[in-house]
């Protein structure tokens, strides 16, 4: 099935709106001007009733627009006045008789108004009349009746103009929805375009709509995405040089090594520089694997009460025996943070392993309940490098690469926390972790 492009589909359910209005719009209108005809036929007859026999001549249609037709009895004589083809006398008595009778008698009062009666009748012909019947306290009676034609004339020619207005909104505002709809497809077509081309321009391209509606929401949103994505490419690009570079040093030593160890050059000591280079090998794809699965890190299973008083303590235990450095800790007993024990782990782990990279002397840890901070009494990080700390391989203030603040970072926003980095007036620079 072909599809529709969304101005014909607005066209569409616009027009079966207005036509569902306009059908009850007629019906409404045609009903009040029924209504309202019958009543100035009746107000008619009953002004007509009104009149002396003497007034009663062939000029009542200049007077009431229509032809009026009487039955008048005076003091027992009855008298038909141009009856027409309309009521032979005897269906007047019939009338009379059946219905009139029956209505002054009581049994239909809605009809009655004080001393007259009022309806319509429906002949032996077919043809329909109203009649209106004045009766005196003497049991004389004027009775005047008139066709369907006034009425008819009269809902027509109103009706007719008012049709003819209402088709006319109705096309314009069938137009006025058709531009409007055609404008909405052709700015939401743009941004489509545009999206579609961003691959094709590397991101580059900008596009704006400076509307106030949501179209232009939208069309600022896609603005922002496209610059977070081209950012993120840079970043993608950049990632994988660094990567390329972090992994050909070590692989250089120590392909260079085992070369010169083969041909005799160097002795066993060169098997020491393999292991060590091999073993900074290993702890850079480690870290590449670990940044990889927060990427795919989900809230599958509930959060763990973390013990981090015992975590710090053993990281700390690892690193002793690894550097001259100190560690000064000063831990609360039994602080838990929320998440899984491996990655936090890795987060105390990167961190340490960072600050024993800058620390001159020692490093100290506080552990608070929600919060932990890491001090290291190295140089501050240049204020031109301290927002990038925790990107991927950005360069730092000593011209260091990695992934370990980043892994960090990303780790941290996880489990709902919150990690910053700021340089301590005294000297030295401090990584906190804290509730949000």
């Amino acid at each position: 099935m072909k599809k529709f492009s969304i101005s014909i589909q607005l066209l569409i359910l616009v027009f079966s709106l207005l036509l569902l209005t306009s059908a009850i719009f007629i019906l409404l209108t045609y009903a009040a001007l029924y209504s309202s005809a019958e009543q100035q036929v009746y107000n008619r007859l009953e002004a007509a009733t009104s009149m002396t026999p003497f007034e009663i001549n062939e000029s009542n249609e200049d007077r009431f627009d229509m032809k009026i037709y009487f039955v008048n009895k005076k003091m027992g004589v009855t008298s038909y006045e141009r009856i027409g083809d309309y009521l032979t006398e005897e269906e007047f008595q019939t009338l009379y008789n059946d219905v009139l009778v029956e209505q002054i008698n009581g049994s239909k009062n809605d009809w009655r108004r004080d001393d007259s009666v009022v309806g319509r009748y429906t002949t032996s012909s077919g043809e329909s009349i109203y009649y209106y019947l004045r009766i005196q306290m003497n049991s004389d009676f004027t009775f005047a009746f008139t066709n369907t034609d006034f009425v008819n004339t009269s809902i027509q020619s109103t009706f007719f103009m008012i049709f003819a207005s209402f088709l006319g909104i109705l096309f314009l505002a069938v137009a006025v929805i058709y531009v409007w709809s055609t404008s909405i497809t052709k700015r939401l077509k743009r941004i489509q375009n545009h999206i579609i081309d961003l691959p094709k321009n590397k991101y580059e391209k900008a596009y704006s709509d400076y509307s106030l509606d949501e179209i232009g929401e939208l069309s600022r949103s896609v603005e922002n995405m496209r610059i977070e994505i081209g950012n993120y490419e840079k970043t993608k690009q950049d990632m994988l040089q660094n990567l390329s570079h972090d992994f050909k040093t070590p692989i250089a030593v120590i392909k260079s090594y085992a070369e010169a160890y083969q041909d005799g050059m160097v002795g066993p000591e060169a098997l020491n520089v393999i292991i060590e280079q091999s073993e900074l090998l290993k702890k850079k794809v480690n870290r590449l694997l670990q940044y990889n699965s927060l990427e795919y890190l989900t809230k599958d299973k509930p959060f763990e009460d973390i013990n981090m008083t015992e975590l710090v303590r053993t990281c700390v235990q690892n690193y002793k025996f690894q550097t001259d450095i100190s560690f000064d800790l000063d831990l609360e007993e039994n602080i838990c943070f929320s998440g899984y024990l491996e990655n936090w782990t890795t987060v105390v782990d990167n961190i340490i392993d960072n600050a024993k990279r800058y620390a001159k002397s020692v490093i100290k840890i506080v552990l608070r309940e929600n919060r932990l901070r890491i001090y290291n009494d190295g140089d501050p990080i240049d204020e031109q490098f301290i927002n990038s700390v925790f990107k991927p391989y950005e360069k730092g203030s000593k011209g260091q690469f990695g992934l370990g603040m980043s892994i960090v970072k990303k780790t941290v926003d996880f489990f709902g926390m919150y990690m910053s980095v700021k340089n301590e007036e005294y000297g030295g620079v401090s990584f906190i972790i804290e509730k949000k």
